[in-house]
């Protein structure tokens, strides 16, 4: 096949960080490829170099077969190297036709023709499957259709080679079907999609081959029909992943209690329409749903972010009305929120400052006149960064220069490190690679053990049955069912998430 792209010995150096080191890499036109490996491993950062948002220390790019120096993105897209980043660049004030026109409107001197914009999109989503709400503004439509919307961004910009920085980490089971769906139609119009994950099924399930990244070098290429998940882990992290037996524990102690919750939104739609579950102390009750059907709302309840609905929700017997996050903290509650840079942590701050949110009047952390003891502070942020394999292990970086996975690991570890008696873990794993995930769950188990309650809201399956005691299905601000794990067939987990009927027939889980 013809080569496309060969990357050369390409290595680059941050600080004393080797982040590529001699690194060679190529694809074809019209091949997926795959670029795996755990958080931190340089996949991309190579890719940033393919685009020309990092310059190269060393090594020599080959295009078509010529060498081309990518000096700025402006370099890459003008030869037809486009990228989708893992946090869209979008307007979200502009509608998603506006948006994919910047910078190059059809029209004649100053005068847009919006009519002939429109009409571009509609042609370029009818031609590779990218349905889009046209008119509508970029924040009213959901982060499948934003993802779609940078697509045909790309592709109206004329991209041959498209680069996908972590395409599925936010996207719905629906959603991500809808993707490689899209992926294959530009497979077959001869388009080259390479494509950043640590997610070895998606990866298996899409990509004609694989590259593999540890630590800064590319340790295997392998084509999808000769690998397979279990050489694919342990190219990523070295050694094999085990994976501990899911233990539960009796208790009959009801921790968290909600009763007939109900909330409206600001546009007066009613969200929330009853809602009904309890946790018991050592028990991991698992929320499954497509997002979007209540799930953010009974985080920010939960959590003191919201206070306009109307219920009872008590913690070991006592109602949560009214207060607010600082005092659910103090009484024991800990949250990983779905939406990590609006929540849990200021992007424009350093480590220990992210790492004192919700501790800055905790004794251990305050002198008694309550200043802040930023000695204590900075050596349990260093602790966190070690023990939840944060990288770069440099306190003083800035939140926005961690990759997003690296932001999770470092979000979980703050709030593990509370012991928190009741902890809402919304997508604990989103963005993460294999072995950080591994941790996370022997985490959240240990937790379960020692006594607390978890409330795992996922919109992955395989995580929600490997470690939930029972699930709850939530379907348009309603609990449709709850019951131990094992009693769900895959499915029913399934068809109940979409709105449908509940499966009396033969059990396939083993929870």
């Amino acid at each position: 096949m013809e080569k496309i792209v060969e990357m050369k010995g390409i290595r680059k150096v941050f600080g004393n960080n080797i982040a590529l080191d001699s690194v060679d890499f190529s694809c074809c036109k019209g091949e997926v490829l795959c670029l795996l490996g755990e958080n931190g491993a340089g996949k991309t950062t190579l890719m940033k170099i393919l685009y020309g948002m990092y310059k190269k220390d060393d090594g020599e790019i080959l295009y078509k077969g010529d060498i081309l120096d990518i000096t700025s993105p402006r370099t890459a897209i003008s030869a037809g190297i486009q990228m989708v980043h893992q946090h869209f660049m979008l307007v979200d004030t502009m509608t998603v036709v506006d948006n994919i026109m910047i910078g190059k409107e059809p029209g004649k001197h100053i005068y847009y023709d919006r009519k002939e914009a429109k009409k571009i999109v509609e042609e370029l989503s009818a031609e590779f499957g990218l349905k889009v709400p046209t008119d509508k503004l970029v924040k009213d439509i959901s982060i499948g259709e934003r993802q779609r919307v940078e697509i045909i961004k790309a592709l109206y910009q004329g991209a041959e080679l498209l680069i996908l920085d972590e395409p599925t980490a936010v996207l719905t089971p629906q959603e991500v079907e809808d993707l490689f769906k899209v992926i294959d139609n530009l497979r077959k119009s001869g388009k080259t999609i390479i494509i950043i994950t640590h997610k070895l099924k998606e990866a298996m399930a899409i990509s004609d081959r694989i590259y593999v990244l540890r630590q800064g070098k590319m340790v295997g290429e392998r084509s999808v029909e000769e690998t397979n998940i279990d050489e694919l882990s342990q190219l990523m992290v070295g050694h094999k992943i085990y994976k501990g037996e899911k233990k539960s524990f009796q208790s009959d102690e009801k921790l968290l209690k909600l009763e007939n919750v109900k909330f409206n939104d600001s546009q007066k739609v009613e969200v929330l329409k009853g809602i009904n579950f309890y946790i018991r102390k050592k028990e991991i009750l698992g929320i499954a749903g497509v997002e979007g059907n209540g799930q953010t709302e009974i985080i920010n309840i939960l959590f003191g972010l919201e206070n306009n609905w109307t219920g009872d929700i008590s913690i070991d017997g006592k109602s949560i009305k009214g207060k607010k996050t600082d005092e659910l903290i103090k009484d024991g509650v800990s949250c990983i929120h779905a939406d990590r840079q609006g929540y849990s942590i200021a992007l424009n701050l350093t480590v220990p400052y992210n790492f004192l949110m919700g501790y800055q009047d905790s004794e251990k952390f305050t002198h008694k006149k309550h200043f802040v003891d930023w000695e204590r502070v900075e050596q349990a942020s260093s602790e966190a960064l070690e023990t939840y394999d944060v990288r770069p292990r440099d306190i003083s970086r800035k939140l926005y220069e961690f990759s997003g996975g690296n932001q999770q690991k470092f979000v979980v570890g703050r709030e593990v490190m509370r012991n928190p008696k009741l902890l809402i873990a919304a997508h604990p794993t989103r963005g993460v690679d294999i072995m950080a995930s591994s941790f996370i769950h022997k985490e959240l188990n240990r937790m379960k053990e020692n006594g607390a309650g978890i409330l795992l809201i996922s919109s992955d399956l395989d995580e929600l049955i490997e470690l939930s005691d029972r699930i709850a299905v939530i379907y348009n601000g309603q609990i449709v069912e709850v019951k131990p794990v094992e009693q769900f067939s895959l499915m029913e987990l399934g068809r109940l998430m979409g709105g449908g009927k509940s499966d009396e027939g033969e059990k396939v889980i083993n929870g």
